[in-house]
């Protein structure tokens, strides 16, 4: 009640200041137009421009009310096409996933220009119809998808390289990656798809000098990156030495001698590296450092395929390599691999009982196809021939499977 009698008393006070006013401040105003004019009082004029103001704002109010149902039509039609469009892309991602390359293509094509993110749309088709073997839509797809949105070009190139990959298009798909990895050499997958390049072509030197940034960037984890490095390393030391063998010269073995001296301490520590380097050079010929190399590898790690090319070495002391093997023997008594291996030296020593009796040991532990084929040879040599003949013909039938 307070606050209503102050407002009153407030609106009086002004009403009458104003009132005072128009009575004491005479002026007036005159408007002249060519051979018009118009005099008037100051506060008609001031009272003309209140009446037209508040004309405007009822006109504008008028206007808003007849107006505004045919913009909330608008709005609420424009609403309900995009929530569609929403839905028609969501549900023909869902169908990408699902594998539905057909629906999945004609779903998100028809949303594609007016999806939020277009590019999104043209890929996922692209890929539908790469699914569906429609290459020559693939194309159009791929094309509308870099038009679509600047900046796509690592997501289309992607998406192309794979494709050529899963075509065995490595040239074609090698192009394309080492085009986008200039442009972001750090990306995990760009340097993953084309580290799956060089391994399919077959580019082992490109594919070293990748190691760093692959291991770099952890692209695999610890023991597929291990594993790749073997890899590498087991296909270099192989390439060289065919090519070693091929020309026969002295330098080109030596290659394969630096590529080993090179490797990382870890690297020539694996037990596939060092049997492939060992293997290299015992078809190379060069039995004094096969010999050497193979003593330090089983020291360090007992390998049953260096154990056997132990006793394959041609040339060298023979007798020498046959006290070590023996020396192994007191700490594997068992050992049918190593007990081949000894009668194989004893042969070089032309120690014929000792030999039979470390065959027919191995023989005890595990039957093995090699074993009765180097028991039946020596059989032979002894003129033991329907010996011979037994032992070859065990050793046909475990080799074959056949039941004898």
């Amino acid at each position: 009640m307070k606050k209503l009698l102050l407002w009153v008393v407030l609106v009086a006070s002004l009403g009458g200041l104003l009132a005072w006013q128009m009575t004491e401040t005479s002026g007036y105003v005159l408007i002249a137009l060519g051979n018009y004019s118009v005099e008037m009082s100051l506060w008609t004029l001031l009272l003309l421009l209140l009446l037209l103001w508040a004309l405007l704002r009822t006109l504008a109010y008028l206007f808003r009310v007849m107006t505004e149902p045919g913009k909330k039509l608008v709005r609420n039609s424009l609403s309900g096409r995009k929530a569609r469009n929403r839905h028609r892309t969501d549900r023909g991602l869902l169908q990408f996933i699902e594998g539905r390359w057909d629906q999945a293509r004609r779903n998100l094509t028809r949303t594609a220009k007016r999806a939020d993110m277009p590019l999104l749309n043209y890929l996922a088709a692209a890929n539908c119809a790469y699914e569906l073997g429609d290459q020559e839509d693939v194309n159009r797809l791929l094309v509308k998808a870099a038009e679509s949105a600047s900046g796509g070009e690592l997501a289309i190139g992607l998406a192309q390289a794979r494709m050529h990959l899963r075509d065995q298009h490595y040239e074609a798909a090698l192009a394309i990656l080492q085009r986008l990895h200039a442009k972001a050499p750090d990306h995990p997958l760009v340097l993953r798809m084309l580290a799956n390049a060089h391994r399919s072509l077959q580019d082992w030197r490109s594919l070293e000098k990748l190691l760093p940034d692959l291991r770099r960037f952890k692209v695999y984890d610890k023991k597929s990156m291990e594993q790749l490095v073997v890899e590498v390393y087991v296909a270099l030391m192989a390439n060289l030495a065919d090519q070693a063998k091929r020309t026969g010269a002295a330098e080109d073995t030596q290659k394969l001698v630096r590529l080993w001296q090179e490797l990382p301490r870890d690297v020539r520590g694996d037990s596939r590296v060092q049997e492939e380097y060992i293997r290299d050079l015992f078809q190379l010929g060069e039995t004094g450092q096969v010999e050497t190399l193979l003593r330090r590898a089983l020291k360090d790690n007992w390998d049953e395929q260096l154990v056997r090319l132990y006793g394959l070495i041609e040339g060298g002391d023979a007798k020498k390599r046959l006290l070590t093997a023996e020396s192994w023997l007191r700490e594997r008594p068992n050992d049918p691999v190593l007990m081949l291996t000894l009668g194989r030296l004893s042969i070089k020593n032309q120690l014929w009982g000792k030999a039979r009796d470390y065959f027919e040991s191995s023989l005890s532990f595990k039957a093995q196809p090699e074993a009765y084929a180097e028991l039946a040879q020596l059989m032979a040599r002894l003129g033991e021939h329907e010996k011979s003949a037994h032992y070859y013909q065990r050793g046909l039938t475990l080799s074959t499977g056949l039941s004898g």
